[in-house]
């Protein structure tokens, strides 16, 4: 065999390897479950922009696991009108998240106990709903594979997720992998039959950061008022130990945040 036909040959092989694993039967929950292993489940101080038309918010937000659920601090930067407001909210088992808002003169410059939907109905979230930044916890959703299909041009694997419980705002959620990276492109979340809410990143949005592969931009669209938002993560601070005060009720009037 010839050098030309031999570098042929390895090419073929080449061809058909790639083509084998990428036709392999893949487990869809490993696949999920290692995704947000890498992006979302570490304890860290998060600072993000959102963008809807001309407004803009800046926020950070201290997110950390305990027992493998997770609580987040959101502290309003920006705007200065909005530059008191912080929220705490806890993920819980089987039942609703815990939701704290503090929102000054709103809330009577007091912590309130609020549910999701009632505080989305403030123009502060018309930025940002707060269901776009709330990690998956392991074992809250059972999956199982659905067609793939192209996304921007991406071949991808579809997963399907379904809630173990009803508390947690959606029906399903089908997410869209990469084949060649394993990297999420589309999240479309459903109530019955009907889609509400979907987030897009293009696979040029994604960038390492400590390790970790995460997206650096999101673009976020809801069906009710055929809006897009976009969503910019301008720095992340994995930060193992974060203290309990940080997490207080007393913190979200003391408003001792990180600012980085």
């Amino acid at each position: 065999m010839g050098p030309l036909a031999s570098v042929a040959l390895s090419f073929v092989v080449a061809i058909a390897a790639a083509r084998a694993a990428a036709e392999a039967p893949v487990d869809p929950a490993a696949l999920a479950e290692a995704y947000f292993d890498e992006s979302e489940r570490f304890d860290a101080f998060v600072t993000y922009e959102s963008r809807r038309g001309p407004a803009r918010m800046l926020f950070t937000l201290s997110r950390r696991w305990r027992d493998g659920l997770a609580e987040l601090l959101f502290d309003v930067r920006e705007p200065a009108v909005f530059g008191k407001y912080a929220l705490l909210a806890r993920q819980t088992r089987g039942g609703s998240d815990d939701l704290f808002a503090y929102l000054g003169e709103l809330t009577g410059r007091r912590v309130r106990r609020l549910s999701a939907p009632v505080l989305e109905r403030q123009a502060a979230f018309n930025l940002f709903a707060l269901g776009d930044f709330r990690p998956i916890a392991p074992g809250e959703l059972r999956y199982e594979a659905a067609p793939d299909a192209t996304v921007a041009g991406t071949p991808c694997r579809v997963v399907i997720g379904r809630p173990e419980h009803d508390t947690i705002g959606f029906d399903r959620v089908e997410l869209a992998f990469a084949v060649d990276t394993g990297l999420l492109l589309e999240s479309r979340f459903f109530r019955g039959e009907r889609e509400f809410r979907r987030i897009s990143i293009a696979p040029e949005d994604y960038a390492e950061r400590d390790g970790r592969r995460l997206p650096l931009r999101r673009i976020a669209r809801g069906w009710a008022d055929n809006g897009e938002t976009e969503l910019l993560l301008k720095n992340v601070l994995a930060t193992p130990e974060l203290p309990d005060e940080l997490f207080s009720h007393r913190n979200l009037v003391a408003q001792r945040f990180p600012d980085f």
